[in-house]
Parts: C-alpha cells; sequence; structure tokens
C-alpha cells in the first residue's frame, strides 16, 4: 500500500528534478494550474483533462515513487488516477 507523500521542501526539491522535464507537464503548462506541482503529495491538477495532451510520465523514475511505494504514476491527471 502506497505510504503519504509528505508536501515539504524536501518532496518539492525530488518533484523539481522530475516534473521539470516530465514530457507531459511543461507542454500542458500544469504548473499554471492547482496544485502546480508535487501531485502524488496535493493531488491532480485542477486543469480539465480535455485540455491536457499525455505526453508520458516521469513519476516512475522520480525518487519518491519507490520511497513512498507509490503505484500507477500519472499523478497529475485527473482521469489517470
Amino acid at each position: 500500500m502506497p505510504l503519504p507523500v509528505p508536501d515539504n521542501e524536501e518532496s518539492m526539491a525530488v518533484c523539481r528534478r522530475f516534473c521539470g522535464p516530465c514530457p507531459s507537464f511543461k507542454p500542458n503548462k500544469l504548473n499554471e494550474y492547482e496544485p502546480h506541482a508535487l501531485f502524488c503529495a496535493r493531488g491532480k491538477s485542477q486543469k480539465p483533462m480535455s485540455e491536457i495532451e499525455n505526453k508520458g510520465c516521469s513519476c516512475f523514475g522520480c525518487d519518491l515513487f519507490p520511497k513512498y511505494q507509490l503505484e500507477k504514476g500519472y499523478f497529475c491527471m485527473p482521469d489517470k488516477i
């Protein structure tokens, strides 16, 4: 069972390394919509899924993924979780 990812600066520092170069994050401007980043801790993007083009997911390679036993990935996309 996944563990809760803490919403703190340490997690955010890891997030910057993986969400920043994520193939879906920048092209979809997900940083402009709540919760802006750290979706595994904060929840899905408020941007409508109809306006998000799935270009792939970096979650699976993120250091937080194994540390918190995360599953599935695509934490930013409303219909993927």
